[in-house]
């Protein structure tokens, strides 16, 4: 039995028994040996590039070991190993992804090593874009509040991360909703070169509890300081008390990456200063005074943690290189190779306008998935909507299905992107296409990217709904046309209807599809476009081209509002003989 020396740090106090404090060292130890063997496989030029987590192993495994491994989720970033080795991410996965092979778990060899994704630990894939991921987090938790089930989700990232705007979107609408997320920032003192002094203003736990968080700053480099705070947020967080904020500060004792030169801008007496700061070195003395460690189990450790990475590295190199890079783009590839040789059929229906037949299938598709949930700027009643394309879905469906959301675009798609991840399917609506580009990086970096990033780990069924164009005397910034800029992205749908029974049959098709749809809706056709629209679950296929008329003199091929004009061009051509 532990004495418990320690008043402020005793890990009987936070509900640990001896062996759980033993295992936080075995596992510390473990990820420390990882990284140093990751180091020394770089130096010797049998991988191209390491992340280093040393001396970060006291915050993330403290923080990953508070969690409940089998409810809760995580949103990790790029230096987070040692967190994914408590989580049970085997050392051999780790070099999988460290080699960049077939069966790495993360992404089978697509992304740099350390971009973590294990869908059976339900660790959500991120990117190498910083801060994109809070959003992402805040999604999570909104869906699995708003379903009733239980997890809290950590989302990590340095302080430099702290800048983004998208965690001051992420911490605005967790706090709203009383979401249960855990922001963990792990502030090392550094992005790459620029010293925390040059990049972070003020207090970071001030800046959270200015957004009415429960928010703190404790020493990262204590194991059990961090676990004490952990379990105390995530057992708020699980009361429904909403989101925490913890800034752990601790030291990156390497430099950023294995491409950097710390020496250019950290002193030898500033890193041997914190070295003496080692979580590893105070937790081994906590265990030594408390009489839980002796030299021979701490020898035992050691060798049990070298034998483990090299066994792991040794396995790793030898499996498979990827066979495939090209693969896994798209969940659903569109292979519409078949020429369309026949004029469409006209549909049959009541008549209706081209927002009249989005609203309803709006709520044909909200009354046949229960799973399908609409978000926005204005889209919940009384108001529906600046066009009225999602009046009376708030009154129909409730207001966790159809709700307001804060002006933050980035937040809408990523908050998005995270109920999707956690089994919804939301419709996000961007209110004029103008606006889009704050969400750029959630749309083309994240959405797009997702399945391929994953190698399929992960889909995005997710469709943004943006009113686009010109037409109705909206000036520069209501008529932008922004196509051009997505169609060419890899990952993504664009889908742009030019009748209203092409509009419902094509946003149920993008519902119902499992990669990210951007459904723009030529705002000129809401109400000029007018013609039959079929009742039911009517379905148009993505990708198709539809023959409107034929004749021999002049081929024209259009999409969207120019299809409408084209379509009574061509009648009033017919009509001067011109087919």
């Amino acid at each position: 039995m532990a004495i418990g020396i320690d008043p402020v740090e005793n890990h009987l106090a936070l509900g640990l028994s001896d062996e759980a404090v033993r295992d936080m060292y075995r596992l510390m130890v473990l990820a420390r040996r990882l990284d140093d063997r990751m180091w020394a496989l770089n130096r010797q030029g049998r991988v191209p590039f390491v992340l280093s987590s040393s001396w970060h192993e006291g915050a993330q495994v403290g923080a990953a070991l508070a969690l409940d491994r089998a409810v809760d989720w995580s949103v990790p970033y790029y230096r987070d190993l040692a967190f994914m080795v408590a989580l049970g991410m085997t050392p051999e996965e780790l070099f999988l992804g460290l080699f960049a092979k077939e069966g790495d778990p993360s992404s089978s060899g697509r992304q740099m090593p350390s971009h973590w994704s294990l869908p059976r630990l339900r660790v959500f894939s991120h990117s190498s874009v910083i801060g994109t991921q809070f959003p992402h987090a805040a999604g999570i938790a909104f869906e699995l509040k708003r379903t009733g089930r239980p997890g809290v989700v950590p989302v990590t990232a340095g302080e430099c991360g702290t800048s983004q705007g998208d965690l001051h979107e992420a911490l605005n609408f967790t706090a709203l909703h009383k979401l249960p997320v855990i922001f963990l920032i792990q502030n090392n003192q550094y992005a790459i070169s620029v010293p925390a002094s040059e990049g972070v203003a003020g207090d970071l736990a001030e800046r959270a509890r200015a957004y009415g968080i429960d928010a703190c700053s404790i020493d990262g480099n204590r194991v059990l300081e961090v676990y004490g705070a952990v379990a105390r947020a995530a057992e708020r967080a699980r009361a429904g008390e909403g989101p925490a904020f913890i800034e752990a500060r601790t030291y990156r004792y390497y430099a950023h990456t294995s491409d950097d030169d710390d020496r250019l801008y950290r002193s030898p007496e500033e890193v041997e200063q914190w070295r003496r700061r080692d979580p590893i070195a105070l937790l081994r003395q906590y265990l030594v005074e408390s009489r839980l460690l002796t030299e021979a189990e701490e020898e035992v450790i050691e060798e049990e943690a070298a034998s483990t990475v090299a066994a792991a590295a040794a396995a790793a190199e030898q499996a498979p290189d990827p066979s495939d890079a090209l693969s896994l783009v798209y969940a659903r590839p569109l292979r519409n190779l078949q020429a369309v040789e026949a004029l469409e059929a006209p549909p049959a229906g009541a008549e209706a306008n081209m927002v009249t037949a989005i609203n309803k299938a709006l709520h044909e598709i909200m009354a046949d998935h229960p799973d399908a949930v609409v978000l926005g700027e204005d889209v919940a009643d009384p108001k529906g909507g600046v066009f009225k394309a999602t009046v009376g879905l708030t009154d129909a469906y409730g207001k966790d299905r159809c709700f307001n959301t804060p002006l933050a675009e980035s937040l809408i798609v990523g908050a998005a992107i995270g109920m999707a991840a956690a089994g919804a399917r939301p419709i996000a609506e961007i209110q004029f296409a103008d606006f889009i580009h704050p969400a750029f990086n959630q749309i083309v970096s994240e959405a797009a990217r997702l399945h391929y990033r994953s190698a399929g780990g992960w889909s995005c069924p997710l469709v943004i709904r943006v009113p686009y164009g010109g037409g109705i005397h909206g000036a520069l910034y209501h008529s932008q046309s922004i196509e051009g800029f997505y169609a060419h992205v890899p990952g993504l749908k664009v889908v742009i209807p030019s009748t209203p029974a092409d509009a419902k049959g094509l946003l149920r098709a993008a519902v119902e599809d499992p990669d990210p749809v951007l459904f723009l809706e030529p705002k000129k056709l809401y109400r000029l476009a007018k013609g039959p629209v079929p009742s039911g679950p009517h379905r148009v296929a993505l990708g198709r081209a539809a023959l409107r008329r034929t004749g021999g003199d002049l081929t024209i091929i259009a999409y969207g509002t120019m299809s409408h004009f084209a379509v009574a061009a061509a009648d009033r051509l017919a009509a001067e003989g011109i087919e």
